[in-house]
């Protein structure tokens, strides 16, 4: 009996290792995909985003981040925020204030 309780508890240790090494790989590898996207706007121009938004008059369309855009010829833009998309025509970013919705803090001077 002594034998096959040093057999579990050696075996318990190695095994509880690998299956949390294993969970934190996978929360890892679903929490970074899930946040990112490669955003295109309907001229071909593409860039990385944290968010989804929707931009008045703009078409954009969201893709998981390994979409390979270069495989449609589209155009690659580094940028900077979340916020905003790439104006093909004036060849520049354009930044957009995110709209705040809800009972969430307001600049008020009404007291």
């Amino acid at each position: 009996m002594h034998h096959d309780t040093y057999w579990r508890e050696t075996m318990t240790l190695p095994t509880k290792m690998i299956a949390a090494l294993a969970g934190a790989a996978a929360f890892a590898l679903t929490a970074t995909s899930a946040s990112a996207f490669v955003v295109c706007n309907d001229r071909g121009d593409c860039w990385h985003s944290g968010v989804r938004y929707d931009y008045p008059n703009v078409k954009v369309v969201y893709y998981d981040d390994n979409w390979d855009w270069r495989a449609h010829h589209y155009h690659w833009h580094e940028v900077t925020g979340d916020y905003g998309y790439w104006d093909t025509d004036k060849n520049v970013w354009v930044v957009v204030k995110p709209v705040h919705t809800g009972d969430g803090d307001h600049d008020s001077d009404d007291h």
